[in-house]
């Protein structure tokens, strides 16, 4: 081509692997990152010529070191032990932030950085082993995953908010709890009771999860129907009043995953195939605050906006569109992507290219990674439509969304993600008192047993307002969903009596 962009970022190579797959009885993060390094440097074709060009690493943050210890230990230097175990030997290590966005944001970043020209090439990978993890302590077996490591690196951690104190204090300790909230929203917005709501998140999970079928390293690949998904099983029990187990992203993965970018006028010289080649086009970015302090809570504003204007930047309308993976730690993740997008004539299934966080696999904040890597390979074996690839951190908190393509734009790249996302907030009274209509609830259940709700509720002055709803009052089979609570306020936690 003529006109070839020699500076454009190119994705030249992607690689998964997987526990079962390794051969080896107790994988660490280490072990899956090195066998997904490998797979992509072999999958670019150009292995050994690739691998001398890698100057830097970047790793997405395992849970070990996100918060969530379990006991493992993990490597002092992250990146650099996942470049050893995959037999490169860059100069730069990037540890990311905490998030599910964080693939996705990493491929934005780098590939401005090598369009800049501030690498030559860059290896961005994740791992986790939660799966062995589980298994080690059903069988007593300590594991430790520590690596000794005085090479520096940049270590990045932010304290951008993902749950406010006051939702914490109010009862919101888990993924599950926050995003039942988001979901719940979404069933009062669209008038259903649970029941039928059940029935709408089943029938898009069982579509996921005939995609999960298809690819080779699903730790959960299983054909579900809609029954299946909604049966009160010992095996599909409730985790909240709206969520089953096989309906939230299931974390017992040991997955790795791959990619490497660098710029097509580089992977020309070491003598990659144009058909490997897979660009980059749109880009954008967006967060928002703690859920009970935005204006939608039924959806995500900041994801729309990252659509919307990576879509933009790419020069293309959702229409236009050919492969999708949408991030899909909950339903509500998902819907909140196609109740905007305008796509009404895909299939459910054509929302994923893995079957999703549940069916796939949820490696922690590294899932996107083997999304992406669906993304290349779809692109290559049908490169007629561009592809999109969305990245969630949080509680639909951080967005990242990706546009991608199997030939070259007609237009260069601009070389940065849009950002500039402004969120609405809504103030939280500190001391509510009075009645305040419920917005949205969730509730733990523990052993088959419901627990306080957790209510978002309006009160009279406009003001929004947290407070517990005890168990013991809510009548059996009572849908509480827009009623009407009197508030009153506590030290700690305010609690609430239905009106």
């Amino acid at each position: 081509m003529a006109d070839f962009d020699t500076s454009a970022p190119v994705l030249v190579g992607v690689g998964e692997a997987s526990g079962s797959r390794l051969g080896i009885a107790w994988q660490s993060p280490v072990h899956l990152a090195g066998a997904a390094i490998n797979a992509a440097l072999a999958d670019s074709g150009r292995s050994a010529a690739l691998g001398q060009v890698i100057d830097c690493i970047a790793a997405t943050r395992t849970f070990e070191d996100s918060g969530l210890a379990m006991g493992t230990g993990s490597p002092d230097n992250v990146p650099q032990a996942y470049a050893v175990a995959g037999g490169l030997n860059p100069q730069h290590f990037i540890y990311a932030d905490v998030g599910g966005q964080s693939p996705q944001a990493l491929v934005n970043e780098f590939a401005s950085a090598v369009q800049r020209g501030e690498y030559r090439a860059v290896v961005i990978a994740g791992a986790e082993a939660i799966g062995s993890v589980k298994r080690a302590r059903k069988q007593g077996v300590e594991l430790n995953w520590r690596q000794p490591s005085d090479v520096e690196f940049d270590n990045r951690i932010s304290s951008y908010p993902i749950l406010s104190r006051a939702e914490i204090r109010h009862g919101i300790i888990s993924m599950p709890l926050a995003y039942g909230w988001a979901e719940t929203a979404r069933r009062i917005l669209r008038g259903l009771d649970l029941d039928a709501y059940q029935i709408e998140m089943a029938q898009l999970w069982a579509a996921f999860s005939g995609k999960a079928l298809m690819r080779e390293h699903a730790q959960f690949a299983k054909a579900w129907d809609v029954s299946g998904l909604t049966d009160d099983t010992p095996d599909n029990y409730l985790i909240t009043e709206i969520y089953r187990r096989w309906m939230i992203a299931q974390d017992a993965a040991d997955l790795g995953g791959a990619l490497i970018l660098t710029t097509a006028g580089l992977a020309r010289d070491i003598g990659i195939a144009p058909e490997k080649m897979i660009w980059l086009t749109g880009a954008a970015e967006a967060n928002e605050p703690p859920l009970s302090e935005r204006v939608n809570i039924a959806g995500s504003d900041a994801q729309k906006f990252a659509v919307d204007a990576a879509l933009g930047q790419a020069g293309i309308t959702a229409a236009d569109l050919g492969p999708i993976d949408i991030y899909s730690c909950f339903p509500c993740a998902v819907f909140a992507a196609t109740d905007t997008m305008g796509l009404s004539r895909r299939g459910a299934a054509d929302y994923t290219l893995t079957g999703g966080l549940t069916f796939f696999g949820g490696p922690g904040n590294g899932y996107s990674l083997h999304a992406i890597a669906a993304m290349v390979q779809a692109l290559r074996n049908d490169g007629s439509k561009p592809g999109l690839i969305t990245a969630n951190g949080g509680v639909l908190t951080k967005q990242a969304a990706g546009i991608y393509s199997a030939v070259q734009p007609g237009f260069a790249w601009p070389g940065d993600p849009v950002r500039g996302y402004a969120a609405d907030s809504v103030n939280i009274a500190e001391e509510p008192s009075g009645l305040g209509k419920i917005l949205t609830y969730t509730r733990p259940v523990t052993k088959g047993v419901l627990g306080d709700a957790t209510l978002l509720l309006e009160m009279a002055n406009g003001e929004r307002a947290l407070s517990v709803l005890s168990a013991s009052v809510i009548p059996v089979g009572r849908d509480i969903a827009s009623a009407n609570a009197v508030i009153t306020a506590g030290e700690k936690r305010h609690m609430a009596a239905l009106v």
